[in-house]
């Protein structure tokens, strides 16, 4: 009893062996079916369709999107490209106008031309009168006998400063030109008197328009030139 013991277990060590140095590769392919069989047909499926995997059908729409890109592609492609248009927009500067009145009109005839218009005004100071005069002496009565002495070289064309900065000097006249200015100083000068000239001047007003041109949109028969007087530019500026 004992030896046929040992004789299954010897056996049993034999088999797990072989088993061991000879394993069977498992296999995952599934034989191939018979020709003969019948295809198994759904209830709710019409006669004779076959049955289109998800990713035949993935296929499919891929493919007909790839067909609709390339149609809308070369559809754009037949169709001009319409380049956006770029508003150019010019600044300018117009004047100076001494004439506030002028300014005024022009501001109502170029308004409807053009945008953002405004006025500038600024204050400037020109020569105005050249003041030939003797200079002011200590009192009325020194004044008085100078003058006096004047009259008696000829002189009459001239009054006292009875008032003001200038009190007791001798006006001699106020010229609008230099040269006639001159020639009055020195012919009181060379009658043996002092005589000075003082440049007077005159503050005043001068006006700017400033305003900005669409060339795109804008009237493109509209100019400025017509409006540009003598001493009024039209000057580009930074916008």
């Amino acid at each position: 009893m004992r030896i046929l013991l040992v004789f299954i277990i010897l056996l049993n060590l034999l088999y797990a062996g072989w088993e061991y140095l000879n394993p069977v590769a498992n296999s995952n392919l599934m034989p191939p079916l018979a020709d003969n069989l019948k295809t198994l047909e759904l209830l709710h499926e019409p006669p004779g369709e076959t049955m289109v995997s998800e990713t035949d059908k993935l296929s499919v729409n891929n493919a007909t999107t790839d067909e609709e890109f390339e149609q809308d592609k070369g559809s754009a492609g037949d169709n001009e490209v319409v380049e956006p248009v770029v508003a150019k927009v010019s600044c300018y500067t117009l004047g100076p106008f001494k004439d506030k009145n002028i300014m005024q009109q022009l501001r109502e005839t170029i308004a409807e031309y053009v945008t953002d218009l405004s006025v500038r005004k600024r204050q400037e100071a020109e020569k105005h009168r050249y003041w030939v005069y003797v200079p002011a002496l200590p009192d009325r009565k020194q004044a008085k006998l100078l003058a006096k002495q004047l009259r008696q070289k000829g002189l009459n064309d001239f009054y006292i400063v009875l008032s003001g900065k200038a009190k007791n000097s001798i006006s001699l006249g106020h010229f609008r030109e230099p040269k006639h200015a001159n020639l009055r100083m020195k012919r009181v000068i060379d009658l043996g008197f002092k005589a000075e000239i003082e440049v007077i001047y005159r503050d005043y007003d001068i006006y700017w328009l400033d305003y900005k041109v669409d060339e795109v949109s804008g009237d493109p028969g509209f100019s400025v030139d017509e409006y540009i007087s003598e001493g009024v530019s039209q000057l580009a500026r930074d916008c």
